[in-house]
């Protein structure tokens, strides 16, 4: 995977997850829609909270740099 890549996919994980905690992007304005239209883009009306989008960030993050690790370690040995 080249850097960029690399850069694309972390940019891709960290804006994805931030969606959900976001109260004024349309995943979370749809959901509590369907609940409170009234609370709608209000703070604190997302589907996660910023510290459960901050512990899927940081598992994702990880997740990738084992994929990148596991690569890496593929290429070393002519695979």
């Amino acid at each position: 995977m080249t850097e960029s890549e690399i850069r694309s996919n972390i940019k891709d994980i960290v804006l994805g997850n931030l969606r959900y905690a976001d109260p004024q992007d349309e995943i979370c304005k749809e959901a509590t829609a369907r609940y409170n239209k009234e609370k709608v883009g209000q703070e604190g009306y997302t589907i996660q909270s910023a510290n459960e989008v901050l512990d899927d960030i940081i598992n994702d993050l990880k997740s990738l740099q084992d994929e990148l690790n596991i690569e890496a370690s593929f290429q070393s040995a002519n695979i």
